[in-house]
Formats: structure tokens, sequence, C-alpha cells
């Protein structure tokens, strides 16, 4: 019989075991948060983006761009441009991305168009929830 025997205990493992237990436990929903806040942040971004497209377009041809590739010569490679996949904050609400494309729509005062995912304007994707603004155009 030896009388030394080198190795881990079980008790050893348990403990290593329990403490990488906690730490997944900690940063999963981290790792989660963050990547639904850069989500939002792509998609205020695009949509800001396109709005720009959508008022330039107006100025420059003297009418309302009705689909995104009317948009073409003022937004570079936008055949390419989609919204993430995953979950992004609509006022606050961590909410699944539906849509596989960003569409345009007339404001809510019905006077301009605007660029929309899910006929959500780029106001309405925050993290906090109320913060949206109203159309005042």
């Amino acid at each position: 019989m030896r009388e030394s025997e080198e190795g881990f205990t079980l008790i050893g493992l348990l403990i290593a075991v329990a403490i990488l237990g906690i730490l997944a436990t900690i940063a999963v929903p981290k790792f989660t948060a963050a990547v639904t806040t850069a989500n939002t942040a792509k998609v205020q971004a695009d949509l800001s983006t396109l709005d720009t497209a959508i008022a330039t377009a107006r100025i420059e041809t003297g009418r309302d761009p009705t689909k995104i590739s009317d948009l073409t010569d003022y937004v570079e490679d936008i055949d390419n441009l989609k919204p993430p996949k995953g979950k992004v904050y609509i006022q606050g609400k961590a909410t699944d991305v539906s849509a596989t494309v960003y569409g345009i729509s007339k404001s809510s005062d019905g006077k301009e168009p605007r660029a929309t995912l899910d006929s959500h304007t780029a106001a309405e994707f925050t993290k906090q929830a109320g913060s949206a603004t109203t159309d005042t155009k």
C-alpha cells in the first residue's frame, strides 16, 4: 500500500466547481445585458443614419422615400444594413427583434417619413422606460 497519494480531494474539487458556478451566475446576466445594450445602440445609430438619409433625399429629390432601397444614393452599402439578432431595449423593456430589415413609415403627425424597426423609431430604443420623446416636427 502507498503511504502518500498525490491529487485533488473530492471536497477541493467541489469547492472549485461551486466557485465557478457562482462566478457564472454573476457573469452571464451581465454579459446578456451588455449584448442587449450593444444591439440597442446599433439600432439607434442605424435608424438615426437612415433618418438623416431620408431628410437628405427629401431635400434633393423633392419627394418622400417610401422604402429603404430608395436611399441607396445616400447610405453606403445599404443592402447589407440589417438589424442585429437578439434582444434590444424598447422603452426600457428587453424585447426580441423580429424584423430582419429596417423600414420607412410616416411620423406620428403624418408629415415626415421616419426610419423604423418593427414600427418603432430611434427615440423608442432606450434602456430607460418612458424616455422616448414624441415627434414634434
